[in-house]
Formats: C-alpha cells, sequence, structure tokens
C-alpha cells in the first residue's frame, strides 16, 4: 500500500515590505561604534609605546658607539650623554626626564664599557590627552675596547 500525502494548503503570498529589519543596523551600529574606537586608541597607544622603546633602544645602540670612540673615559662620559640628549631630548617630545649611565671604570685597552638609557614617558604623550601614568623605559648596551687600542689623550 501507498502511503497518502496529506498535500499542504497554499499560501498566501505576502505583501512586499521595502524595510523589514526595523532599525536594527543603526542600534548595531551604536553598539559597536564606542568598541571599534576603543581598539583603535589601543592600537594607537601599543604602537607608540614600541616605538618609545625602539627609540630608547637605538639611543643606548648609539651613545656606546660614540663612547667606544673616545680616547678616555671622561670623554666617553660627555659623548655618551650628549648622544642620548640628542636622539631623546626635549624637541622629540618622548622623554620628560631622561638619564644616562655611562660605566667606564674599565676603560683601558681590551676593556669594557656600558651604557645604560633611563627614560619616563608619560601616557598623555603617547596616545590622546588626558591619559594618567608612565612608565618607566630603559635599556643597556656593553660593548669591548680594541685590545690594541691606546687610552689616553
Amino acid at each position: 500500500m501507498r502511503a497518502h500525502r496529506r498535500e499542504r494548503p497554499a499560501r498566501k503570498p505576502r505583501p512586499w515590505r521595502a524595510n523589514t529589519d526595523g532599525g536594527s543596523a543603526s542600534a548595531e551600529l551604536v553598539l559597536l561604534a564606542p568598541l571599534l574606537v576603543a581598539l583603535l586608541g589601543v592600537t594607537f597607544f601599543a604602537g607608540r609605546l614600541v616605538l618609545a622603546r625602539q627609540a630608547v633602544d637605538d639611543a643606548a645602540r648609539t651613545a656606546l658607539q660614540a663612547a667606544l670612540t673616545m680616547p678616555d673615559g671622561t670623554e666617553a662620559n660627555e659623548l655618551a650623554d650628549a648622544t642620548t640628549v640628542e636622539m631623546l631630548g626635549t624637541s622629540r617630545g618622548l622623554c620628560a626626564p631622561l638619564s644616562t649611565a655611562t660605566d667606564t671604570s674599565d676603560f683601558t685597552a681590551g676593556g669594557r664599557v656600558s651604557v645604560t638609557v633611563t627614560c619616563v614617558v608619560r601616557f598623555s604623550n603617547l596616545a590622546f590627552a588626558g591619559i594618567p601614568g608612565s612608565i618607566t623605559l630603559s635599556a643597556t648596551r656593553e660593548g669591548d675596547l680594541e685590545a690594541y687600542r691606546e687610552i689616553g689623550p
């Protein structure tokens, strides 16, 4: 025996409507817009923080290279400080208090020199005005003096 199929009653066609969502797209935009703006701000902030960290690292490397070219420890200290100020000084607006510590205690032929650059970066300088707080960035670089160089004036 065959099973009898019941036929469905014919559906009535729905009248066409131009806008069936009732404004849900604008509600979604209102809810997502602050989230997207916050995500953009965090991305910008993180990028600027990475750039500040790289700038401090580059300043320490350049100050070490400058210090290694000097004939004595005193001139090495002075040139390392001047190089750091030139790279991260107030004209760039990156670091508020900036310090350079150059260790030239082993400034002899074949000795070692180290330069530490410390910089306090305010968050208000990194992203949007009014963000409280700051972060201290520091970078240390060490290098060897040539074994057969003449030290002193």
